[in-house]
């Protein structure tokens, strides 16, 4: 992280800037909506700020070595402390320090969110995006491929958010898409070094100050040439060219019109062979069925509108409670993501000062939705393969097997890497488990018929595989205790 070696540190903080450069236009817009017309530039600066501070107090944290539950204690108070003194120094850095409206003003904004949306809520709701992304900064994957895919996407949110904020407010974002460019490119190099280094052999050796500022001034004269060419290229120069460029244009258009005239004839004459044609196919057809169909539309529309509607009245108290334990459960909700992300983080093994990265996917907003659509597309597989009936179900059976011990070996120290195929993958879950070859063979081939061909397993060998999962489970258990 930002506290590692040199290159690591350096990806971080340009991948850190990237997001923080595509969510300004988004968040520069929504304050802008709610009366704080803070710039672009400002709103970087503050965001970025505050994700760094909180990425190094997590980081910090983390080196402390705390054991459960003073971690978890230790930062649900940093996220409600941290969001309290944002919403203070943002909002009301100009209050005394003895005035506390706007405390009362911060839960007031909290808890009665049916008035509308005020500043203090918005800046609430930024700072818990903020920790959402300083937990999830540490399990993101730094390879070529996953680094050059956010920048890429990053483009256009940049080109989107942009665009609605020039629009909107009259913002220039011009200076901001160049920083995210230069920061992305910065990116996508370190991330093609850490895969050459890799490769190479090379991995823990550190990158050289002179290759660093090598590479920063190669990113920068490619940036700064695009942004020189912006300044040329524009809609004036391009008038102007193409006025130099006039008698070419009158020499082509008198070459042109005999043609034009010709197409638009041969277009014409089409035109009136189609009408032709479909005005003898329409002959004697009756459309008095549209006017009757409309009619009776019109008839349900009026009875619905007639018709009376009970409406139901409650308590003034009860929606007060109601709408305080949402607040209270939603609040609950982040705090416990962010809490599972961090055991997350830490039950992972890192070898201190190496540059080895764990295999996870990047994402700017997280990878539940990524994972869901794997799990609806693998699924939806099935189904095609297999229909829908005694077959599917054993096939699925089957797969949560194979999940589920693969999940345990995990958990053994035996992991299985994403692009590993189920029979490489074998001697590591007869290690894990410690023997069992014949059941963890017949479930790993089982798995494979379903998952990567149309073979169906039957109901009598899923009772057999269910008898081998058993066994290994059973051992398992055995040996915990």
């Amino acid at each position: 992280m930002l506290l590692a070696d040199r290159r690591r540190a350096l990806m971080h903080l340009c991948l850190v800037g990237m997001e923080i450069a595509l969510f300004t236009p988004f968040a520069t817009l929504l304050l802008h909506q709610h009366g704080l017309g803070w710039s672009p530039v400002v709103t970087f600066l503050r965001l970025l700020a505050a994700l760094l501070l909180w990425i190094l107090l997590l980081e910090l944290l983390d080196r402390l070595e705390m054991g459960s539950p003073w971690h978890q204690l230790s930062v649900g108070l940093l996220l409600s402390v941290s969001t309290l003194a944002v919403v203070r120094v943002w909002l009301h850095g100009d209050a005394a320090l003895d005035d506390l409206s706007w405390l009362r003003a911060t839960f007031d904004a909290l808890f009665n969110f049916h008035q509308g949306l005020r500043p203090e809520l918005v800046v609430v709701l930024i700072n818990l995006l903020l920790w959402h992304r300083a937990t999830s900064a540490t399990s993101r994957s730094l390879d070529f491929f996953n680094v050059g895919v956010s920048f890429r996407l990053g483009i256009l949110f940049m080109i989107l958010g942009g665009a609605l904020l020039m629009h909107v407010t009259g913002y220039d974002v011009t200076g901001l898409f160049w920083l995210y460019l230069a920061l992305g490119l910065m990116s996508v190099s370190l991330a093609r070094i850490q895969d050459k280094a890799s490769s190479g052999g090379s991995v823990g050796k550190p990158m050289s100050g002179r290759k660093v500022g090598q590479l920063a001034a190669a990113v920068g004269l490619t940036v700064g040439g695009v942004a020189g060419l912006s300044f040329v290229y524009t809609p004036s120069s391009i008038r102007t060219v193409l006025g130099w460029l006039s008698p070419l244009w009158t020499a082509l258009g008198v070459l042109v019109d005999p043609l034009l005239l010709i197409l638009l004839w041969v277009i014409e004459v089409i035109v009136n062979g189609l009408y032709w044609i479909l005005s003898r196919l329409m002959v004697g057809t009756r459309l008095e069925f549209l006017d009757q169909l409309r009619e009776r539309f019109a008839e349900l529309a009026s009875l619905s509108q007639g018709s009376e509607t009970a409406t139901l009245t409650l308590p003034p108290s009860l929606l007060t409670a109601v709408r305080y334990g949402g607040v209270l459960l939603a609040l609950l909700i982040v705090l416990g993501v962010v809490l599972l992300s961090l055991e997350r983080i830490r039950a992972r093994q890192h070898t201190e000062g190496s540059e080895e990265e764990l295999e996870e996917e990047i994402t700017l907003g997280g990878g539940t939705l990524g994972r869901g659509l794997r799990w609806l597309r693998d699924k939806a597989g099935l189904v095609r393969r297999f229909g829908v009936g005694r077959e599917l179900l054993a096939a699925i059976s089957v797969q949560n097997m194979y999940a589920n011990l693969s999940r345990l070996a995990g958990g053994r120290g035996y992991p299985r890497h994403p692009a590993q195929p189920p029979d490489r993958y074998l001697p590591d879950l007869v290690e894990a488990f410690g023997g069992h070859r014949e059941a963890l063979s017949r479930i790993t081939l089982a798995y494979m018929r379903v998952h990567y061909g149309d073979r169906p397993v039957t109901f009598g060998e899923l009772g057999r595989l269910r008898g081998d999962y058993d066994q290994v489970r059973s051992a398992e258990q055995e040996a915990d205790v």
